[in-house]
């Protein structure tokens, strides 16, 4: 993980899910840089601030449901310069898109699983999540976790945790943990979700339904 062009150059080629069709725009909206691009089997807008900062947080949606909270690291080897937080919201039904409101400086992005994330423009970090609580540190430093702790979601989601140098989906053996409303957790490994192929692309398994019936069998602890 190099840079996050190189990280959504990776994505847009893996974790692939079938969404609509979107179209690549690219707009400057006050210091952040939104790009909504089109795959070929998926949709991504992802956030970035503007200027030549080497340390700076960006952050990317995918209509997988991937929520990805991206860390560039001042410095140091290629495997502690950056670091990824990634979650994974269900279920997917809407398609991914986004509005900006030039009086309040604020971008409100609608994600697949419907939840409007609503990002701060000057400074380009996220504000809220609709039905999600979450705790932020703005400092940019690999101890953090990624700067972005979700505490309670009002549905099950995946929460990958953070990984410096790579995606965190990226190691099959990776312990990970779907969450629910009641904050109840189930650990599983990547492999169980994440299909690996031998280009080392990486895909999540499971349609919403078929999540569903994976999570019954696997984690019925959950509340779904």
């Amino acid at each position: 993980m190099k840079s996050f062009a190189a990280l959504v150059l990776l994505l847009t080629s893996s974790q692939v899910f079938a969404a609509a069709s979107c179209t690549d725009k690219i707009e400057v909206l006050d210091n952040t840089q939104v790009h909504l691009m089109a795959g070929a089997q998926s949709c991504m807008l992802s956030l970035t601030p503007r200027g030549d900062a080497m340390a700076y947080r960006s952050f990317l949606l995918q209509s997988n449901g991937l929520f990805m909270v991206f860390n560039s690291l001042s410095g140091g080897a290629e495997d502690g310069a950056t670091g990824a937080r990634e979650y994974f919201f269900f279920p997917r039904t809407h398609n991914l898109d986004y509005r900006f409101d030039a009086a309040t400086k604020r971008v409100y992005v609608t994600s697949p699983s419907g939840k409007i994330f609503e990002f701060d423009t000057e400074k380009t970090r996220l504000v809220s999540v609709t039905g999600t609580e979450f705790t932020t540190d703005h400092a940019i430093q690999p101890g953090n976790g990624g700067g972005i702790e979700i505490t309670r979601n009002d549905k099950v989601y995946l929460d990958l945790g953070f990984q410096l140098g790579q995606s965190p989906s990226q190691n099959p053996r990776r312990k990970v943990q779907f969450k629910d409303l009641k904050h109840k957790s189930c650990d599983v490994s990547n492999s169980e979700v994440f299909k690996y192929t031998s280009d080392q692309d990486v895909y999540f398994k499971y349609s919403d339904a078929q999540l569903t019936r994976f999570l019954a069998r696997r984690c019925p602890q959950l509340v779904l």
